[in-house]
């Protein structure tokens, strides 16, 4: 079920896949992902409705399950998603290229022995850190979904798909690095 500005129904979309939860201070549990952008829709049912290539997407944790928010050229679409439909989700880490420049920032801190994660900011050209685009696909008993996001928020993905708790549901793959 796709609901669009026309028929988005709070009551009904909170019977489907629960309250939206609130963001708890003491156990800092993420309830939504990153901005991405969906690069391809299959809809498995007879139904004929679609979400736009190339829509911006997130998602949200609610009590049963996610709630997927679309928005293309200002038309918002929501796609409720309960837990247990969930078949698959694959995150791909983008590959990562690491040539540090000999005494800049980035190359101290490595030496240092801060992580990649902290030092890949003050990397002063592109050639010294890149990252490519990460990919998120989504499979339910409905629909199929890729996703495309920048590779620098994958770590917040990550850490957002990892609160579902879907166990073996849940791949990850992180890409190789240089």
């Amino acid at each position: 079920m796709i609901l669009t500005d026309g028929n988005i129904d709070s009551k009904k979309i909170d019977k489907l896949i629960g309250k939206a939860l609130k963001f708890n201070w003491k156990n800092r549990r993420v309830v939504g992902g990153v901005g991405m952008f969906l690069s391809s829709f299959e809809n498995k049912t007879s139904s004929s409705e679609k979400l736009k290539v190339n829509s911006k997407c997130n998602l949200e944790i609610r009590g049963k399950g996610l709630l997927l928010h679309s928005n293309f050229s200002g038309k918002r679409s929501l796609v409720p998603i309960v837990k247990a439909d969930i078949l698959e989700i694959k995150l791909i880490r983008g590959e990562e290229k690491i040539n540090p420049i000999p005494f800049s920032p980035m190359w101290i801190l490595l030496k240092l022995g801060f992580s990649v994660l902290q030092s890949r900011y003050l990397g002063l050209t592109k050639q010294q850190y890149s990252i490519e685009s990460m990919e998120m696909s989504l499979k339910t008993d409905s629909y199929e979904m890729v996703f495309n996001a920048n590779g620098f928020l994958f770590e917040r993905q990550e850490a957002f798909l990892e609160c579902l708790d879907l166990g073996d549901r849940l791949a990850i793959i992180k890409g190789f690095s240089n």
